[in-house]
């Protein structure tokens, strides 16, 4: 059984995914998954004609904490991170725990996570992921990583045991600890998630991000990659 104790997330644009993998690799990653996505970016001249989205590919790697701060440290480096639109790296631990005979759970909560930065992800139907993106940015948020997916139920009326497979897109957003709870009660308010089947929205800590802009501030307005 392969204990995972943190996943490293990587966005970069389309195409390089494979590069960073193989860089990663030579840090001492066993291996990694790459998803298709979408970035959102935010130009009233990009909007103008049409050009709202980017190609990204979201690369996750399990890692231990000590695998984890060397692929920050190497990545971000190697792949320019601190250049806007390069890419960024963020990662998220896992508490460890395990299930009792009894059935009850045995937590270690030895370490505490003190997160300056929370990965907000919204489940939404298809279509649904662009209002959810401008709720966002209402809230504060600078923009989001959009991901395709798809869910599975059987109709609770329905006669046969039919299984369904809605298209569903996934919305990934990386924000400040100030700005988690306007962020995601905007989404949860403006897409009245709490309506049964409308979607649902839930964050998780990252211990460490690589690469976001609101964290460069020696880094001058005007450049860009």
């Amino acid at each position: 059984m392969i204990e995972i104790k943190t996943l490293f997330f990587i966005i970069v644009n389309r195409g390089k995914a494979n590069a960073v993998l193989r860089k990663a690799q030579e840090c001492g990653a066993t291996g990694g998954t790459i998803f298709f996505g979408e970035g959102t970016i935010q130009s009233k001249l990009l909007e103008k004609i049409g050009l709202t989205e980017i190609h990204k590919e979201i690369l996750m790697i399990s890692a231990s904490e000590e695998l984890c701060e060397k692929l920050h440290n190497t990545l971000s480096e190697a792949f320019m991170f601190s250049k806007r639109n390069n890419g960024i790296a963020f990662s998220i631990p896992f508490e460890r725990w395990q299930l009792q005979a009894s059935g009850q759970e045995e937590r270690n909560t030895s370490k505490k996570i003190d997160a300056s930065h929370f990965c907000i992800m919204t489940i939404v139907d298809k279509g649904r992921s662009k209002d959810c993106i401008k709720s966002a940015r209402a809230a504060g948020a600078k923009g989001g990583t959009l991901l395709h997916g798809r869910g599975a139920g059987i109709p609770t009326d329905f006669y046969f045991p039919l299984v369904i497979e809605p298209q569903k897109d996934i919305v990934m957003i990386i924000t400040t600890k100030d700005k988690v709870i306007p962020i995601r009660e905007r989404i949860f308010s403006d897409l009245e998630l709490g309506k049964a089947g409308n979607g649902i929205i839930f964050t998780l800590p990252v211990s460490r991000a690589s690469g976001l802009f609101e964290n460069r501030s020696e880094e001058s307005k005007g450049v860009t990659s």
